[in-house]
C-alpha cells in the first residue's frame, strides 16, 4: 500500500469496484471509510489522481481536481458530454500558457450549463495543471506529505480524534502511563466493542456454548468477562486489597474503567490507580482470549504478579 502513488489506474468506479465484491465485503468498507469521516478526517475523498499524461484519469468521475469530482460540482455539463467515462487528456490539452477544451457535447450548453461551463474554466486556469506526456496518471494520498498512503499515519490519526480528551466521541481520557493498545481497548471496552460470546451469537456466529469459558456459570456478556466472572472478581478483590481500596460488591463496568473507585490526593496517584485498572482488565481479556482459542489455563494472577510487580 505503500507504492500506491505507483498503481495502475483502471477507470473502475466505486460503484463499478462495489459491484465486482461481495456485498458484505463491500458493505463493511464503506462503512469503515464512513466512520473513519465521522471522525472529521477526510478518508473516502483522501485518494487522488496525480495528472501525468492525462489517458487513464476520468475527466468526470474521478478525484484529480478539487475536492470533489467534477461530475458533483458541474452535473450540467457532466449530463451534456457525449462521453462520461472520457478522460482528462481527451478532454483538455495544454496550449501555451491557456486551457483549450476539446468539447464533444451531445448538445451546446445553454441557461445554467453556460454558467457552469464558465466556472469550470476559470477553475481549470487556475489549478495551473501541466499534462506531462513522459509520465502516466498516478495515485496520491492526500493526508500523506508523499502522497504514499501508510496504515501507520492513518492509525495516528484515528487515534488522535478517538482518545482525545476534547472529541466528541471521548469515552475515556488518556493516561500516558500505559500503553495506547491498552487506551484502545478499554475505549472499546466501553463502547461495547468486544466480541464476547453472547454478542457473537446475536450476530448469527454459530457457536456450540455461550457461557463463560472460565466460570460455566453464567453467560458471557462483556460485564461477565471483564467483571462478574467468579475467578475476574477474584482478581479484582486482590487488587483492590493490594491498593487499600474497598472494591464495591454492586460496583459497574463503566464505574471501574473510570477509576473513580479510589481517593488519592494526587494526579500521579489517580493515573497509577486508574492505569492499574486499564492494564488488569487487558490482562483478564487477553488471558480469556489464551483460554478460548489456545486452550490455556486460567493464570490471570500469575500474569498480574508479573506485570505490576506485586509484592
Amino acid at each position: 500500500m505503500d507504492q500506491l502513488g505507483q498503481m495502475e489506474h483502471t477507470e473502475i468506479t466505486l460503484d463499478q469496484m462495489g459491484q465486482k465484491l461481495p456485498k458484505s465485503v463491500w458493505s463493511n468498507i464503506v462503512k469503515a471509510g464512513k466512520c473513519i469521516d465521522e471522525l472529521a478526517i477526510t478518508f473516502r475523498n483522501s485518494f487522488v489522481r496525480k495528472i501525468g499524461d492525462g489517458t487513464t484519469t476520468s475527466f468526470w468521475i474521478d478525484l484529480w481536481l478539487g475536492n470533489d469530482i467534477l461530475k458533483n460540482g458541474f452535473n450540467l455539463l457532466a449530463h451534456l458530454d457525449s462521453d462520461p467515462g472520457v478522460t482528462v487528456g481527451s478532454r483538455i490539452h495544454h496550449n501555451w500558457s491557456e486551457w483549450v477544451g476539446n468539447s464533444d457535447w451531445v448538445r451546446n450548453p445553454s441557461g445554467r450549463a453556460v454558467g457552469e461551463l464558465q466556472e469550470l474554466n476559470e477553475l481549470l486556469m487556475r489549478s495551473n495543471t501541466t499534462l506531462d506526456l513522459q509520465k502516466r496518471d498516478s495515485w496520491g494520498w492526500s493526508l500523506s506529505n508523499n502522497d504514499f498512503f501508510k496504515t501507520k499515519i492513518l492509525s495516528d490519526l484515528i487515534d488522535s480524534k478517538v482518545l482525545h480528551s476534547n472529541s466528541s466521541t471521548l469515552c475515556i481520557s488518556r493516561n500516558n502511563l500505559v500503553a495506547k493498545k491498552v487506551e484502545v481497548f478499554v475505549w472499546r471496552a466501553k463502547k461495547g466493542r468486544l466480541s464476547v460470546l453472547l454478542e457473537l451469537d446475536k450476530r448469527g456466529v454459530d457457536l456450540h456454548s455461550v457461557r463463560c469459558q472460565s466460570c460455566g456459570n453464567d453467560l458471557e456478556c462483556i460485564r461477565h468477562a471483564l467483571l462478574s466472572c467468579e475467578k475476574v472478581w477474584e482478581v479484582w478483590k486482590r487488587l483492590f486489597d493490594w491498593w487499600g481500596v474497598t472494591l464495591p460488591s454492586n460496583v459497574n463496568l463503566n464505574e471501574l474503567l473510570e477509576g473513580n473507585l479510589g481517593q488519592f490526593g494526587s494526579d500521579l496517584g489517580k493515573n497509577l490507580w486508574q492505569g492499574m485498572i486499564w492494564v488488569s482488565v487487558y490482562f483478564i481479556w487477553k488471558n480469556r482470549n489464551e483460554k478460548i482459542f489456545k486452550n490455556k489455563s486460567w493464570n490471570i494472577p500469575v500474569a498480574l504478579v508479573e506485570y505490576l510487580e506485586f509484592p
